[in-house]
């Protein structure tokens, strides 16, 4: 009888290990925090990343310039011919009517700089003794489309002329600006044609007004010549 009981308590220990081990819950794995392993790196961040990099690059219009001086007669085929690069010409960039930075040409008047994208900006050419011109550029872009871009502008000035009207001159000679179907920057064909009606009447009386002024100067340095009286006989 006594072997029968230690065996029945046997058994019914055995079954009792059985059945904890079956509803016990399976072992949680250990989390260390502050560690995200490189696989487990979601794909949207490294997309993220490169976008910021992409950002983050440096696009800038360089403009190229080159000032010329201006003089002579207004025939076209001479026109090439009455201009000479104008050395120590100012040029000042504007970002409204705020000073932006400035620049001087060198003896070949040429002179480059780079400005930053999606900002409107005037250039103002001057000289002393010279008129001042000045022209309008939009650096504004389709964010798709920005990249680093090159632009060369040239700029003819003349001599201040007493009587001359340069009204004309308050507004920019020319804008430039993003051309999409060309794919970089250009002058704006519509504004020019505008303008140029304007320029051209009042080049036209720059140069009657010089011939005027040449022909007043021969004049009056022939008539201060001494005259030689006659022989006395």
């Amino acid at each position: 009888m006594k072997s029968g009981t230690t065996l029945l308590l046997l058994l019914l220990f055995i079954s009792a290990q059985i059945s904890v081990s079956q509803t016990s819950p399976h072992p949680v794995k250990k989390t260390v925090y502050g560690k995200t392993p490189a696989s487990k790196t979601p794909a949207s961040n490294e997309i993220a990343t490169k976008a910021d990099t992409l950002k983050s690059k440096d696009y800038y219009l360089e403009l190229k310039g080159t000032v010329r001086q201006l003089k002579g007669n207004e025939s076209e085929n001479a026109k090439e011919e009455n201009v000479k690069p104008l050395d120590s010409a100012l040029v000042t960039i504007y970002s409204g009517d705020v000073p932006y930075s400035e620049f001087w040409t060198n003896k070949k008047g040429k002179c480059s700089f780079k400005l930053p994208l999606d900002k409107n900006f005037k250039i103002q050419i001057s000289k002393e003794g010279f008129v001042t011109k000045y022209i309008f550029v939009s650096t504004k872009i389709p964010e798709s489309k920005k990249d680093v871009f090159s632009f060369n502008f040239d700029v003819d000035i003349f001599q201040e002329l007493r009587g001359l009207d340069v009204s004309v001159l308050k507004n920019p000679i020319a804008k430039v600006s993003y051309n999409i179907p060309l794919e970089g920057f250009a002058y704006d064909v519509n504004y020019t044609n505008r303008i140029n009606s304007d320029l051209k009447k009042m080049y036209k009386d720059y140069y009657k007004l010089q011939k005027m002024a040449i022909d007043t100067a021969y004049r009056d340095s022939t008539e201060l010549v001494p005259k030689i009286p006659p022989d006395i006989k």
